[in-house]
């Protein structure tokens, strides 16, 4: 009994890292830590909206917020920005947003 038991929460555990690996892929934290790059094709400043298209030519709609950092040139339609966001109530939601190219180190 003592080694089903042992088996068992095993494999909850197992389950349970799974589970919040899967989380991280979700908010964005898989590819690039988070970062994504594009160049900024319509920019609504008083609905704090910009649509993004990436180098595939897939727009994506970022949302920001008064928390939201935001760094580097002036935001304007055409500029290149990379961002780092989750996604909450079915919108992506910018935590972090630099504005032009950033510089390799």
């Amino acid at each position: 009994m003592k080694k089903v038991f042992a088996l068992s929460l095993v494999a909850v555990l197992c389950l349970a890292v799974v589970a919040v690996a899967g989380d991280d892929k979700m908010m964005g934290k898989g590819k690039m830590g988070g970062a994504s790059e594009g160049t900024v094709s319509k920019l609504d400043m008083a609905g704090k909206m910009m649509m993004v298209k990436d180098s595939a030519g897939k727009e994506s709609t970022i949302y920001w917020n008064d928390s939201t950092k935001v760094e580097g040139g002036e935001l304007k339609e055409g500029a290149l920005v990379n961002y780092k966001g989750a996604e909450k109530d079915g919108k992506m939601w910018a935590t972090w947003v630099h504005v032009g190219e950033m510089k390799k180190m």
